[in-house]
C-alpha cells in the first residue's frame, strides 16, 4: 500500500490549491477599476476570470482525484485489518517446510523428490498401495534441476497420463516456399516517369569525314543519322483471393501474402527484361532486340574467353564498356568450377571467402532466367534504362464475383514499367556455353 505517499501528495496538492487562491484574490482585490481623483478615492476590486477560475478548478480536481486513491487504498487497508482479526484468539500453528522447494531444484533427483514428497510418503504409510484392486497414489509436482525454474509434468499412476504428458510443441512463424533472387533490374539505370510511353532519340549511324585540309581548302562533311524510338509502359500484375479472417486473425499471414504478391512482381519482371517478345502487353527483352553485337560462339574457347571476347567487341564497336554479364547459374557453376591440368580450381576454390560474382571485372547476375547455355553481355548501365510510373501497388476488394457474400478478399498487385535500351549494339550473345573443353587445361563440369 502508498497510502502515506497519497497523504504527502494531498497535502501538497492542498498547499498549492490555497496559495493559488490566495494569490488570485489578492490581485483581484488590487485590480483598479477607477484611479483616484481629486476629492474622489480610488476604485478597486474585480471579480475572477473565466481562466483564473478554470486553473484553480483544475487543481481541485486533481486533489479530488488523489484523495479517491487514498480512500481505496485505506479501504484496501482495512480489509486486511479484518481478515486479521479473523484469527484473533487462535493458537498460532507452525508452517510446515515442504520437502523441497523450487530454490533447490539441484538437491534432489525427479526420483528422489518423487519419493520424498509429504503427501506420496503418508499415502504408503497409510499401505494405500496395497490396497486391492485399482489405486492412485496423491499428484507430485516435480523440478527438473537441468532447466531452473521449470516444473515438470505431474506424474501419476493413471495410465492415461502419458497422452498428457506428449504435447505437440509448436514453432512459432512462417516457413514460405524458397524463391529464385532477382538480379537483373539492378544492373540497369533507374528511372521514373508520369506518362505511358518513353520517347526518346538514339543515333543510328555516325560518318566521320573528318581528315587533315589544306590551307583554304575544302572541309569535308560528316553526317549524324537519329532516329526516333519509343519505349512503351506495360503492366505486370496479378491477385489472390484470401479470406477476411486470414487478414484480421494474423498480421503476420497478411504480411507474408504482401511479400508474395510482390516476389511474384518481381519475377515476372525480370523474365520479361530477358525474354520479353515486344508484342503487347509484354516488354522487348534483351534477348530479342534487333541490331545486337555479333554472337561470340564458344568452340575452341573456353566460356571464359569468348565472355571476353564479347567484351572487347562491344567496347570497340560500340565504344561502350560493358558493365554486367547474365548467365544461367549452371553455366556460372561450369566457369566457377574450370580447373587446371593438375586439377587445382582456376578461382578462388570452395574454401575462400565467399565474393561478389565478377568475371573479367564485370558483375555477373546468375538467374535460371536466362537460357541455358548462353550468356548475354551489356553495357546495362550506359546503354539502357528502367523507367518506373510508381512503385508496386497492393489493393484489396471484395467486390469479385461472389467474394462478398463467402467473406472472401481479393489481393491485387501490379506494377507499370518501360525498358528503354538507346544502344543494341552495346549489348551481345555468347552461344555455347557448356561445351567441352580443352582436355589439357581445363576439366570438363558439365555431365
Amino acid at each position: 500500500m502508498r497510502i502515506a505517499q497519497l497523504e504527502a501528495d494531498l497535502r501538497r496538492k492542498k498547499t498549492e490549491v490555497q496559495a493559488l487562491l490566495e494569490d488570485t484574490m489578492r490581485r483581484c482585490q488590487e485590480h483598479v477599476v477607477q484611479p483616484a481623483a481629486e476629492g474622489r478615492p480610488a476604485v478597486t476590486g474585480r471579480e475572477m476570470s473565466a481562466e483564473e477560475r478554470g486553473r484553480i478548478d483544475a487543481m481541485m480536481e486533481e486533489a479530488r482525484g488523489i484523495r479517491a486513491q487514498l480512500d481505496r487504498a485505506q479501504g484496501d487497508a482495512s480489509r486486511l485489518a479484518d481478515i486479521d482479526r479473523l484469527t484473533e484468539g487462535l493458537a498460532t500453528q507452525p508452517t510446515a517446510r515442504p520437502a523441497t522447494t523450487p530454490q533447490e531444484p539441484a538437491r534432489l533427483s525427479i526420483g528422489q523428490q518423487f519419493v520424498a514428497d509429504e503427501g506420496f510418503r503418508r499415502f504408503i504409510a497409510n499401505g494405500g498401495h496395497r490396497r486391492a484392486g485399482a489405486w492412485t497414489s496423491p499428484l507430485v509436482e516435480l523440478s527438473d534441476s537441468r532447466y531452473p525454474g521449470l516444473r515438470a509434468a505431474t506424474l501419476t499412476s493413471d495410465p492415461a497420463s502419458g497422452g498428457a504428458l506428449i504435447v505437440p510443441e509448436y514453432v512459432p512463424g512462417l516457413v514460405a516456399l524458397p524463391v529464385r533472387r532477382t538480379v537483373v533490374a539492378d544492373l540497369i539505370a533507374p528511372g521514373t516517369t508520369t506518362s505511358n510511353v518513353i520517347s526518346y532519340m538514339k543515333e543510328k549511324t555516325f560518318t566521320n569525314a573528318a581528315a587533315p585540309v589544306a590551307e583554304a581548302g575544302l572541309k569535308p562533311e560528316s553526317a549524324l543519322i537519329f532516329e526516333a524510338a519509343t519505349a512503351p509502359v506495360r503492366k505486370i500484375a496479378h491477385w489472390i483471393p484470401v479470406s477476411e479472417e486470414m487478414l484480421e486473425d494474423s498480421a503476420q499471414v497478411a504480411s507474408v501474402i504482401d511479400a508474395r504478391l510482390r516476389t511474384g512482381i518481381e519475377l515476372a519482371e525480370e523474365d520479361q527484361l530477358l525474354n520479353g517478345n515486344g508484342t503487347a502487353p509484354n516488354l522487348l527483352g534483351f534477348n530479342n532486340l534487333t541490331g545486337l553485337a555479333p554472337d561470340q560462339i564458344v568452340a575452341t574457347d573456353s566460356n571464359a574467353d569468348a565472355i571476353f571476347k564479347q567484351i572487347t567487341h562491344i567496347a570497340t564497336t560500340a565504344f561502350m564498356t560493358p558493365t554486367g554479364v547474365v548467365m544461367n547459374p549452371a553455366d556460372w557453376a561450369d566457369i566457377q568450377l574450370t580447373k587446371n591440368a593438375q586439377g587445382n580450381y582456376m578461382g578462388t576454390g570452395p574454401w575462400a571467402a565467399p565474393q561478389n560474382p565478377t568475371i573479367w571485372g564485370i558483375s555477373v547476375a546468375s538467374t535460371p532466367a536466362q537460357l541455358v547455355s548462353q550468356a548475354l553481355v551489356g553495357a546495362f548501365a550506359t546503354a539502357s534504362q528502367l523507367f518506373r510510373k510508381g512503385g508496386i501497388r497492393v489493393e484489396a476488394s471484395n467486390s469479385h464475383a461472389d467474394f462478398f457474400i463467402k467473406n472472401l478478399v481479393a489481393i491485387r498487385a501490379e506494377e507499370r514499367i518501360a525498358l528503354a535500351v538507346y544502344r543494341e549494339g552495346a549489348f551481345g550473345k555468347v552461344i555455347g556455353l557448356g561445351m567441352q573443353p580443352p582436355p589439357t587445361t581445363l576439366s570438363a563440369n558439365r555431365k
